[in-house]
């Protein structure tokens, strides 16, 4: 494993966003990544502090969508055209910060079509946007959500997203985001969902449930877990998408707990 990635929205949701980049590298990260894609005019300022850093940006997501409750539109027929737009300028970003990945938000059942119909469309846009990649470009993630926090997420479980890569023919370029949170809701055995999925991961996310606070916190055998992770022989970052539990103030002392990710932090357990 390449260490673990800050997750800048959620670490560091108490901090202005213009101090999250410096509070992440302070913090001993040497990579981090985001929700959205920047508005256009902070692009430049983002790739400043990328840089300035000296940060590797593991994954971006598109954009969820104009609506409230929007939490992704790739499966939404009636916004292809608009989809497509946004993943033009979200792709344009993650080349120009040499992002590892792109989450590719699936989004919700829309009860005015067919499950299947939604698929088709989800499974249409994504060959649309692998055709869009050249080699160095980044990987795209389909991620499961739980359908706990998110109203009816169309993939749910690790079979969903297989289901969806394989039938674009399982691409190198469009991976699995294996989101212990959202997965440990929605799988009967996290560690056996892993093992299931091993060949398809491009990312992983940790957050203990319930809660999504830090890890040791909860439920979730992070040591049977990251034991399983590390089997699998993934090589990537992980992902901490997690709300600090001590009145927003990231601590990283739990890092300790964890033999597979002593290492992975420059000063993890002095916070």
């Amino acid at each position: 494993m390449e260490g673990l990635s800050a997750h800048i929205d959620s670490l560091y949701a108490a901090l202005p966003p213009e101090q999250r980049y410096a509070a992440a590298a302070r913090d001993g990260f040497r990579c981090v990544e985001t929700w959205a894609s920047p508005a256009p005019a902070d692009v430049a300022w983002v790739l400043a502090e990328l840089q300035r850093y000296d940060l590797t940006l593991a994954s971006v997501n598109t954009h969820a969508g104009p609506g409230p409750d929007d939490f992704g539109l790739l499966s939404d027929p009636a916004s292809t055209s608009w989809w497509r737009e946004e993943f033009d300028r979200t792709l344009d970003f993650a080349r120009r910060a040499d992002a590892r990945a792109i989450n590719v938000l699936v989004g919700g059942r829309r009860t005015a079509i067919t499950r299947a119909r939604q698929i088709e469309c989800a499974e249409a846009n994504l060959e649309w946007a692998l055709s869009l990649l050249s080699v160095d470009d980044p990987v795209l993630l389909v991620e499961p959500l739980n359908g706990a926090d998110r109203r009816s997420p169309l993939v749910r479980d690790v079979e969903d997203a297989q289901a969806i890569i394989s039938a674009l023919g399982g691409p190198v370029q469009l991976r699995l985001l294996f989101d212990a949170y959202h997965l440990y809701q929605e799988e009967d055995d996290l560690s056996a969902a892993l093992r299931s999925a091993a060949e398809f991961v491009g990312h992983v996310q940790i957050a203990d449930y319930p809660g999504r606070g830090e890890p040791g916190g909860g439920d979730i055998p992070f040591d049977t877990f990251l034991g399983e992770l590390s089997r699998t022989g993934y090589s990537g970052w992980i992902g901490l998408e997690y709300f600090p539990s001590a009145n927003g103030t990231p601590s990283f002392a739990w890092v300790a707990d964890y033999a597979d990710l002593r290492e992975s932090l420059v000063g993890a357990g002095e916070s």
